[in-house]
């Protein structure tokens, strides 16, 4: 037996005893029986699904297609990557990367009373497409869907008064779901769900705070234009 496929039988066997603790389930059952009910409980075999699905077949290719002629050798060796793989998924499951590790920013919060004029020139000194402002305890999120209702709102004046509060502003926000609160465990591969369109198909920004509560002070950030980067962070493309 080669090295690499030593390491690969050992870190597969770590991966069935994972998939057989998240399932909650004999080990014995396989490791494919036992992924198909974690991946109900943990997003993270969810979205490893096909590539367990592949490192299940070659193991069984390794285990048991045997043949005389080759004698005692393997009729395969696992290709490096795939044992990269496997140890990625392994690393996923028994300590999955949080949000708050990786996209900690200082949220600008400006106040009801704040003038838009003030806010339109940050949002383009700073080329965002949404801001916050902290109504009273509570967190909102001023997009730019939101303005550009409030100006077809006031299209009609010749002039619009841009040093009005922006909280006036925000009277014209009609979708409830562009902002969601989550707690500090909140993991990367959770916000990839969350994004997903389906729950919350207007979704502009996660903000992750203690206990995922509006009132409490924003820990980090999240929005659409950084899911690549949460890709490339779950596929070990960037260094955690």
């Amino acid at each position: 037996m080669s090295g690499q496929t030593q390491i690969f039988l050992a870190h597969f066997a770590q991966l069935e005893k994972l998939a057989a603790r998240e399932a909650r389930q004999e080990e014995s059952r396989g490791l494919m029986a036992n992924a198909r009910v974690a991946k109900e409980r943990n997003p993270i075999f969810r979205r490893n699904a096909s590539d367990i699905e592949l490192l299940a077949k070659l193991r069984n290719v390794l285990v048991h297609e045997r043949d005389a002629r080759f004698g005692p050798r393997y009729l395969a060796e696992p290709l490096p990557e795939l044992v990269a793989q496997l140890d990625n998924i392994i690393q996923q499951i028994e300590k999955p990367a949080l949000i708050v590790q990786h996209f900690q920013v200082p949220i600008q919060e400006f106040q009801p009373h704040a003038s838009t004029q003030e806010v339109l020139e940050f949002l383009a000194q700073q080329d965002f497409s949404q801001t916050f402002v902290r109504d009273g305890k509570d967190l909102r999120i001023l997009t730019a869907n939101t303005i550009q209702r409030w100006l077809g709102h006031n299209a009609s004046q010749e002039l619009i008064d841009c040093t009005v509060p922006v909280h006036e502003v925000l009277e014209h926000q009609e979708l409830s779901d562009e902002l969601l609160f989550a707690a500090r465990e909140t993991t990367l591969v959770a916000a990839l769900d969350a994004f997903d369109g389906v729950k919350h198909p207007h979704l502009a920004a996660l903000v992750i705070t203690e206990h995922g509560r509006e009132n409490e002070k924003p820990l980090a950030l999240l929005t659409p234009s950084d899911l690549g980067r949460v890709t490339q962070i779950l596929e070990g493309k960037v260094p955690c």
